[in-house]
């Protein structure tokens, strides 16, 4: 009798771990429930008293260019740390794609505003579609960025992407600083999220906010979700422990998949300039070097031969001349290679960088091509994506850099695809360039070498880059070539079977 009541009771005992087991698991705030980040949304927001906004022409750029940040400083906008989430999951396609539709000069207002109320939150999350998503999503609906009282208002909300309804939404404020719109108005995000971090947090998760009652099949499961993995010396890769996760991870349930293909063309634009007007400055193999990427491009990727224009010892008319071609010629769609070896110059006290075409002289700036100038033909150009490399100098004020020690081992190909790019990789180079450049030779080797499908700019950077500052003088930069439309994403070299 004893041990049948004993055995009632065990029973019972572990029926209730079980319950309140997948009631945690289900809790939106449980630690191990994965969240995919969703950015900031500004369908319902005003910007009070930031009147500078009407007399800039980059207003469009402006509330894309947020989630941008958020973004490229993860380690910084730590959801994982401040939300205790031990995986996080990065996905601002949907915020950004309907951001970029806002009118922001509309948006500035004067004066005190009404509040938004949840209603309105409920109203902003139905207007998306999260066809093909699943499980509990985060997104920052902004209410306003208000200069007049020095804050921003922000409403923090959780949503079950299984049916697109919010599960928890609260408004939180925030406090601007730095330099710069873009910054100063970003932190006030990581203000608010210090905010609730160290006073919000705990007693959110009091709360009994569930997923779904829905069944729980619908739902991502940890293990469903593909893992980030973290390069390490060993042959192999290994999984972050969970434990030790401090950023958020970039999710990869896209890589390997046929839809990850591009459905544009690959354009490319090599331009070599070894004869000079000047014969002192001539050089021996920039002409053969831009020859030499295009046989790697045409041979081992999704270039057509047609579409692989090489230009020899151009002028300064000549490359404008082929870039203003190129606006006719490239749609949405398709993705743009530049390449450029020859003779640059670095004039320190403007801070400016400059390509020496063949009718340039060397003391006469008047035929040289500045690095402003080549970005205004690049924002005129509508491509999906543009990847400029340089192996001459390229101006750090229009060349925003990217931690090179920033590593991710498992990619989401179709969110870098989906989203625009505009990124160059420069030798570093700001004297004469040599004639035999380390950094065009292990260009060159890498695209030969590669044998994935799907090669990112930003990984054929990391793995020469080590090479060239080993065996020469120079440090290659790899980033986003500043105000000319990108939004995050890379350009992605799409390997083909070699050609005969």
């Amino acid at each position: 009798m004893k041990n049948s009541s004993r055995g009632v009771l065990l029973t019972a005992f572990v029926l209730l771990a079980l319950t309140l087991r997948a009631q945690q698991s289900d809790n939106i705030f449980d630690a191990k429930m994965p969240v995919t980040w969703l950015g900031l949304d500004f369908t319902n927001s005003k910007f009070i008293g930031l009147t500078e906004l009407n007399a800039s022409e980059k207003n469009s750029e402006l509330m894309v260019a947020w989630n941008n940040l958020l973004a490229k400083e993860q380690a910084k906008f730590n959801i994982g740390r401040f939300f205790k989430r031990k995986e996080v999951y990065l996905d601002f396609a949907l915020t950004s794609t309907k951001n970029r539709t806002i009118d922001v000069k509309s948006r500035i207002a004067a004066g005190p505003q009404t509040e938004l109320s949840k209603t309105d939150i409920e109203e902003a999350i139905s207007s998306y579609d999260f066809t093909g998503k699943s499980g509990l999503g985060l997104m920052f609906n902004v209410e306003s960025f208000n200069r007049d009282i020095m804050k921003s208002a922000i409403w923090v909300t959780f949503i079950n992407m299984n049916t697109g309804t919010v599960i928890f939404t609260e408004r939180r404020t925030g406090k601007p600083s730095g330099i710069g719109v873009r910054n100063f108005w970003g932190n006030s995000v990581l203000n608010m999220m210090e905010t609730i971090s160290r006073k919000d947090f705990d007693n959110w998760t009091k709360g009994n906010y569930r997923l779904s009652s829905e069944p729980t099949s619908t739902v991502a499961k940890a293990s469903d979700k593909p893992k980030v993995t973290r390069e390490v010396p060993a042959k192999s890769a290994q999984p972050i422990p969970s434990e030790s996760v401090n950023e958020a991870k970039v999710a990869t349930a896209m890589a390997g998949s046929k839809s990850v293909v591009p459905g544009g063309k690959y354009y490319a634009l090599l331009i070599g300039v070894s004869r000079y007007v000047d014969d002192r400055l001539n050089l021996d193999n920039p002409v053969k070097d831009a020859q030499k990427i295009k046989k790697v491009l045409t041979e081992n990727y999704s270039f057509e031969p047609d579409n692989t224009i090489v230009l020899e010892n151009p002028t300064r008319g000549d490359i404008f001349s082929a870039l203003y071609k190129l606006r006719s010629k490239i749609t949405v769609n398709d993705n743009l290679f530049i390449f450029y070896a020859g003779h640059g110059f670095w004039d320190e006290k403007i801070k400016q960088g400059y390509w020496w075409p063949r009718d340039a002289d060397a003391s006469d700036p008047s035929n040289w091509l500045s690095n402003s100038d080549l970005r205004e033909q690049l924002r005129g150009i509508s491509s999906a994506h543009t990847l400029l490399v340089s192996d001459a100098c390229f101006s750090g004020g229009l060349f925003r850099t990217r931690d090179p020690n920033m590593k991710t081992a498992s990619i989401d190909y179709q969110m870098l695809y989906k989203l625009p790019s505009r990124r160059a990789i420069t030798s570093g180079t700001l004297t004469a360039v040599p004639d035999n450049s380390v950094f065009v030779e292990y260009l060159l080797k890498r695209l030969a070498q590669n044998t994935d499908q799907f090669l990112p700019a930003q990984q054929l950077f990391n793995t020469l880059r080590m090479a060239v500052i080993n065996n020469s003088a120079t440090v290659p930069q790899e980033g986003v070539i500043a105000e000319t439309g990108d939004e995050g994403g890379d350009f992605i070299f799409l390997k083909t079977k070699k050609k005969p």
